[in-house]
């Protein structure tokens, strides 16, 4: 006899979304969103190295919510996500750490790997930020896009340096129009 509860926990959630340029692939656990990736990218991050050993159901419904503030993200009418995130799994207790800051950087605001390193007591330099960052299972909804260079530019993006300077300037450009 299986243990339900077992089973039940290694189950990722999932569905698809496409707003272009991209087809952006959803999972989630029953305790909030845990990967945002693209749809058929095997080659840069897929979801299981961040998390091995899930089986995915795909659940349109229940992932409703996570696709609809995305979509609302890139219409330009949601600044901020209050859909639950469930990184409990993901990494060390410090890149939850970091990626808990990087969670709290405000729209259309971008902060250097130094000055999240600085918010942290823990963190031993820019360069352990940056790896931490670069590992976010979450992307958008952790606004990693957020965090740049000391000296300006945008660094590297599990999506490409395109689609961060993309991320940037559409936040910007939202809070023009909105202002």
């Amino acid at each position: 006899m299986f243990n339900k509860d077992v089973t039940h926990d290694r189950v990722f959630y999932y569905d698809y979304v496409t707003i272009e340029p991209w087809t952006y692939f959803l999972t989630a656990s029953e305790a909030g969103l845990t990967y945002v990736g693209l749809k058929g990218d095997e080659t840069v991050s897929p979801i299981f190295s961040f998390y091995p050993h899930r089986m995915l159901v795909r659940d349109p419904k229940k992932m409703a919510p996570h696709i609809k503030q995305l979509k609302e993200y890139f219409a330009g009418i949601r600044k901020n996500f209050d859909v639950p995130i469930d990184i409990s799994e993901f990494g060390t207790e410090f890149q939850r750490k970091v990626l808990a800051v990087v969670q709290h950087i405000p729209y259309g605001v971008t902060l250097t790997y130094g000055d999240v390193a600085n918010s942290l007591a823990e963190a031993t330099s820019s360069r352990s930020v940056a790896h931490a960052v670069a590992l976010n299972p979450v992307l958008i909804f952790i606004p990693d896009q957020r965090v740049i260079l000391s000296n300006n530019k945008v660094g590297t993006y599990r999506l490409g340096q395109k689609e961060k300077i993309r991320l940037i300037k559409l936040e910007k450009k939202q809070l023009h129009v909105n202002s």
